[in-house]
């Protein structure tokens, strides 16, 4: 072979071997970068509030309007009655804690109201024949003594009669249905209890749950 002949075989050698370690070169060479992904973002979570179903009420205990006075429940039967302390319309006072020990039968009234024109003059009949199985005590309402002794005067009757002038007694009692009568035993516990214009023979009834002997003569 010829050496121009010789050369240009090897530099078309040499030719092909750079361009082979430059393909090669090219294949293992790094690959390249992907874009790193992004951290998911999480939203925060709203601040919760209190709406009106989650609040929690707290009862508050109102005071009472300056000068009023709760209700009263009054005595029922069954239950021990409250002590009486009221001056008499001959101005003497008269409790009836005195009395313990004897059957009582109080009578809250008034004046003005049409029964008692015809009860109290039954109360004192029955008096009378009770005798001393029993204590009788009538009870005027905000009345003053004046009024009071007058009608009992032109009624005649001759019965106890205190004055609950400023309505504390009858407050106390329950005894807003003018008249209403009120038999207690000797224990002072009430057993009977009747409004005014009930017929005799309840108001005998009445006398004998605490006084069974007493038998009414007319």
């Amino acid at each position: 072979m010829r050496l121009p002949d010789l050369l240009g075989v090897l530099g078309a050698l040499v030719v092909g071997g750079l361009l082979t370690v430059l393909l090669l070169a090219s294949a293992i060479g790094e690959p390249p970068a992907l874009p790193t992904p992004l951290a998911p973002t999480i939203p925060p979570l709203p601040t919760p509030t209190a709406g009106p179903s989650a609040a929690i009420a707290t009862p508050s205990a109102e005071p009472l309007p300056s000068g009023s006075v709760e209700p009263q429940q009054g005595v029922g039967i069954g239950q021990r009655a409250p002590t009486i302390e009221v001056p008499l319309t001959n101005g003497s006072i008269i409790n009836t804690a005195d009395f313990r020990g004897q059957p009582m039968w109080i009578n809250f009234m008034a004046t003005w109201c049409p029964q008692c024109i015809d009860e109290l003059p039954m109360m004192e009949r029955y008096q009378t024949q009770l005798t001393d199985q029993m204590t009788i005590l009538v009870v005027d309402v905000a009345e003053d003594r004046r009024t009071v002794n007058a009608f009992v005067d032109a009624l005649d009757v001759d019965l106890p009669v205190g004055l609950d002038e400023d309505g504390i007694v009858q407050a106390e009692w329950g005894a807003y249905a003018l008249p209403v009568h009120f038999w207690l035993d000797a224990d002072g516990v009430v057993r009977e209890i009747v409004f005014g214009g009930a017929p005799p023979e309840i108001f005998i009834q009445a006398i004998t749950a605490v006084v069974p002997e007493f038998s009414a003569e007319e």
